[in-house]
């Protein structure tokens, strides 16, 4: 797929507005470049939002900053685009820095959207959001970022039928841990899952066992991590994740920036030193299941990713293929429901006595 019509699709997953994404995508054709393009429509929807908060409809507003934060992290992904040597690096961190506190503006006014938590664990504390179904106690999936995507925006939208079907969210900021200071970026989660697990029996409005996992791209790597990392995890989702990073993925200037910006590093030998620590060699076969999705059409992490995770946890791993391109963009509407359906189905298994009330607790900080 061209790469301007992979990123639209994932645009509009992400939450920018169709009407907002088609007059960046007419702005694109008459000569602007993506991030110019996208970040005007950004700021179209900001003054929806502050139009909104001005009149006092609360809940518009929350919305309006909803769409505003996936469209400024939508302009930041015109880092894939920009020819080397380019200046990417500063704009591509202000944008996404703008997306986390239009976020954060869409929880403050309406709260039972979800709220900002922090967690201790054994590499230092880590950052994200949970967000509570309207009954409980529910089961929690914890959701894993990507390489170059925001638990603000991506994983605001993978939790909604997640939601939908009764579970809890947690949307973990990792690895690249944007909202930290210092940064202190992640990929090693088998280090972190017990003490995930462990906050997660302390809630009152979450089940105490019997947890679950989804990621797209680099974030299914993360999912298979936490599974062999902490046997609480019983079942996890992985969406066209790599087995490791190789030579040849290294020859790609946009996985180059993408693990430059996640991790925090400038020099080529620092990125290098990193894409060799990145694979599956050593971790624990998992206890819990997972649904691995292998798109027949990725470019990036072709059918070797796959077959090196099914020699990995071997009976553990469940393969199904899809005809379509990275992480299945164009067709997440199929394997989106499907997926979480099969969450849910082994969550259930692993806690089927749990009665189901009013989650009262859920709307507060």
């Amino acid at each position: 797929m061209e790469p301007r019509r992979f990123m639209v699709f994932r645009a509009a997953f992400a939450g920018v507005p169709f009407g907002a994404l088609e007059a960046a995508t007419r702005r694109m054709d008459a000569g602007q470049e993506w991030t110019a393009a996208l970040l005007g429509s950004a700021m179209d929807l900001r003054q929806l939002a502050d139009q909104a908060s001005r009149e006092g409809r609360a809940r518009s507003a929350a919305q309006a900053w909803l769409w505003t934060a996936s469209t400024y992290q939508a302009a930041s992904l015109g880092l894939h685009l920009v020819a080397s040597g380019t200046p990417w690096w500063r704009s591509a961190l202000r944008l996404r820095h703008r997306a986390r506190l239009a976020y954060r503006r869409a929880l403050a006014l309406q709260p039972g959207l979800g709220r900002a938590v922090r967690l201790a664990t054994p590499r230092g504390p880590v950052t994200g959001y949970l967000r509570l179904p309207a009954t409980g106690p529910a089961p929690l999936v914890v959701l894993f970022n990507g390489l170059d995507s925001l638990c603000e925006v991506e994983l605001h939208a993978f939790g909604e039928p997640l939601l939908a079907r009764g579970m809890a969210v947690l949307a973990l900021d990792l690895p690249a841990a944007f909202g930290a200071r210092p940064r202190t970026p992640l990929f090693e989660v088998e280090a972190v899952a017990p003490a995930l697990a462990d906050w997660a029996a302390r809630q009152p409005g979450l089940v105490a066992r019997g947890l679950g996992a989804l990621g797209v791209s680099f974030g299914g790597h993360l999912v298979a991590r936490a599974l062999a990392g902490e046997p609480r995890f019983v079942a996890g989702v992985a969406v066209s994740p790599n087995a490791g990073m190789d030579g040849p993925l290294m020859a790609l200037e946009r996985m180059r920036r993408m693990l430059s910006l996640s991790f925090n590093l400038r020099g080529d030998a620092e990125v290098e030193g990193l894409a060799s620590r990145i694979h599956l060699g050593g971790l624990k076969a998992p206890e819990g299941r997972l649904l691995l999705l292998h798109m027949e059409q990725d470019r990036l992490f072709g059918p070797e990713h796959a077959e090196a995770f099914v020699a990995w946890g071997g009976s553990r791993v469940e393969l199904r293929t899809w005809n379509a391109e990275h992480v299945g963009t164009s067709r997440v509407h199929e394997w989106l429901p499907q997926s979480v359906d099969w969450l849910l189905e082994r969550i259930k298994a692993a806690d089927p006595d749990v009665e189901r009330t009013t989650n009262t607790w859920g709307a507060r900080k």
